[in-house]
């Protein structure tokens, strides 16, 4: 068998908005909206510049079922490109872009093959008309797809080096939904050498030995999808051996830093440390723009005066003009106060006050948070009688939506620093 080399990538997801990003600047407005296109242009010239023999998306091309035309018209003319190199393309659709979604007329290069849903397809890849691979996938036909796809596959070409497509849920991975879920032994019990999965958003080899891999999204999406973004490079020698490279794509980072204050004696020691800490962010990511949330963390003096109203809107302000007056920009989406005052909560509450009684009683709350972390329906349970008053008004409840054991602890966080400050300034 000849050698050969092929992309993986997944969840493009092309046209997404990015979110919780607000921005009065045009010009990193625009960037953003063109990132997961930009992101998808680096994909395709990586392609080519490798010189690979062929492209595997494992599902999530667009972002919702109703895809817009420019990300359409731009994935064929990705993929055209690609064509013209003389470099295959085979592309499954998932839960966010299932092939029951609406589509517009475009017609695919001869030298692209897309998955139809109704059963597990096999395409056989030549090397100077010689057979070196085969190809099986399967897309979505509709959004909630909650079957075992891995138990339709079937390797049928063991002379060639056999690659699987599939978007799924391999071991239950609790940050996203189940669709297509499957274990682990159900990839590799089969005769297939690769398994290109799609749907997590995070760079994960599970198996090699046969090769069982997410690439991750091309581009991160959210504060929640920090770090590198890309694909992977997979080199497959005469004797079926594997080489696995990953390649960053994204056209903007998503990172985080945090700025401990227990030596910050001012605001001025901590404006020219949120300064070096942009200047290391833009350093970091070798020319690639940043997107990033800072933490104040520790325990020290400055807490009261961070507390003040105005304080934070205004480091804020000044660390994003900071961010965007050099190239790359750094946009610095928000400063969160995680930072406690020189008083030791834990020893607060254990003194018999009110202030204790609160700090106790969030103590409880926290409690049953870790407890039911897993369990959305039991957390929602635990907190309803706390939160009645608000999610029993249906109003209310729209605008609300569901709370994330994360955002329930920020918000516990925040309520125990509120009544520090209020009843220790009234003591």
């Amino acid at each position: 068998m000849q050698g050969f080399s092929f992309i993986h990538s997944s969840d493009l997801h092309l046209d997404s908005p990015f979110k919780g990003v607000i921005t009065h600047s045009p010009a990193i407005a625009d960037y953003l909206r063109t990132a997961t296109f930009k992101a998808f242009d680096a994909l395709v010239q990586l392609c080519i510049d490798e010189q690979v023999h062929f492209l595997v998306v494992a599902g999530d091309v667009y972002d919702g079922a109703d895809r817009s035309l420019r990300a359409q018209l731009k994935f064929r003319d990705g993929l055209k490109i690609l064509a013209d190199h003389d470099i295959l393309s085979f592309v499954a659709h998932g839960n966010h872009d299932p092939l029951d979604g609406w589509s517009s007329t475009i017609e695919w290069p001869e030298q692209v093959h897309v998955f139809g849903a109704n059963k597990v397809e096999t395409k056989t890849v030549k090397k100077n008309g010689e057979p070196i691979a085969s190809v099986s996938g399967m897309s979505y036909g509709k959004r909630d797809e909650r079957r075992n796809l891995a138990q339709k596959y079937r390797a049928a070409n063991p002379d060639l080096f056999q690659i699987a497509v599939l978007h799924c849920n391999c071991g239950g991975n609790p940050n996203h939904e189940a669709y297509a879920p499957c274990k682990l032994a159900d990839l590799t019990s089969t005769q297939f050498d690769y398994w290109a999965l799609g749907h997590v958003h995070e760079k994960r080899i599970m198996s090699t030995s046969p090769y069982v891999a997410y690439p991750g999204n091309t581009q991160g999406l959210s504060i929640r999808e920090q770090g590198e973004r890309g694909c992977y490079i997979a080199r497959v020698n005469e004797d079926r051996h594997v080489e696995l490279a990953f390649h960053p794509l994204d056209a903007v980072r998503w990172l985080s830093a945090e700025i401990g204050i227990d030596g910050i004696g001012s605001i001025d020691d901590l404006d020219r440390r949120i300064a070096q800490i942009i200047d290391s962010l833009r350093e970091k990511t070798k020319g690639r723009p940043v997107i990033c949330r800072i933490s104040l963390a520790g325990r020290g003096p400055l807490y009261a005066e961070l507390r003040q109203e105005t304080v934070i809107p205004d480091l804020l302000e000044r660390a994003q003009q900071l961010g965007v007056s050099e190239d790359p920009f750094v946009w610095v989406q928000g400063i969160e106060i995680n930072c406690q005052p020189e008083a030791d909560l834990d020893k607060r509450r254990d003194i018999n006050d009110l202030l204790g009684q609160i700090l106790r009683v969030s103590e409880e709350i926290r409690d049953q948070v870790l407890k039911k972390r897993g369990d959305s329906h039991g957390l929602e349970d635990a907190l309803k009688p706390a939160l009645s008053e608000l999610y029993d008004n249906r109003r209310v409840e729209k605008l609300l939506g569901p709370i994330s054991p994360d955002d329930l602890e920020r918000i516990l966080h925040e309520a125990e620093l509120l009544c520090v400050d209020f009843l220790e300034k009234n003591e």
